[in-house]
């Protein structure tokens, strides 16, 4: 899972330092040359001197690539643009910003930056349940743990939303048994048409487990 981080302020710092110390690959960017310098004391090659509301400065983040971006600058304006440029242009799957004024919180939404926090701890907490959801759940092993009974939820960038049974190329020892939509119960059918937020309920053998979540999930690790 990697993460672009634009801002090299208190939060930006301190989030950096909290997803490093999480196992996460991070990039803080920031357009302050001697900010950057002190930060890199510590953080070392993690910290860039860069501008995150740039095109350029992204691209040199390796934001084509990030599963996450998350804008913590103290300018409201510039974490709207960080986050517009990484969605959509470098297409980063998830945006996360810091809003210094409540007032603007209406216009992120609609320019479709749905999460916006201001604490480290929420941040990080943000990012983690988003991966948590790139994950598959095992619900139960079976034939000696050669088997098992996955779930997962799909999310709106899910590879399979909007797509039918039939036209989802499953490996050969996984089969879709249940999709959960809100309370109802749907048996899986071929042309059976996925939706963000599905459950997916899936039987797969171990190997196939890594191939099955890519397929439903999406490849979001690098």
């Amino acid at each position: 899972m990697y993460v672009v981080v634009v801002g090299g302020g208190q939060l930006g710092y301190y989030l950096t330092k909290t997803l490093l110390a999480k196992g996460f690959e991070v990039t803080l960017v920031d357009w302050d040359f001697n900010r950057v310098q002190h930060l890199s004391r510590e953080l070392g090659e993690s910290v860039i001197f860069a501008s995150g509301s740039s095109i350029d400065g992204l691209e040199r983040a390796g934001c084509a690539r990030a599963d996450v971006i998350v804008a913590v600058t103290g300018d409201d304006e510039d974490n709207l643009v960080a986050c517009q440029l990484g969605k959509r242009y470098f297409n980063v799957p998830k945006a996360i910003a810091r809003i210094s004024n409540p007032k603007n919180e209406r216009i992120f939404r609609e320019l479709g930056i749905g999460t916006t926090i201001s604490g480290t701890i929420s941040i990080a907490e943000a990012i983690e349940r988003y991966v948590a959801k790139k994950q598959l759940t095992t619900l139960l092993t079976f034939d000696h743990n050669e088997m098992a009974l996955v779930e997962a939820e799909l999310l709106a960038d899910s590879p399979v939303v909007g797509k039918t049974l039939s036209q989802i190329p499953l490996p050969y020892d996984c089969v879709i048994a249940l999709i959960l939509r809100g309370r109802n119960v749907i048996f899986a059918k071929g042309d059976t048409e996925l939706a963000a937020k599905d459950m997916v309920i899936a039987i797969s053998t171990q190997n196939e487990q890594e191939n099955l979540r890519k397929i439903l999930l999406g490849d979001s690790e690098e």
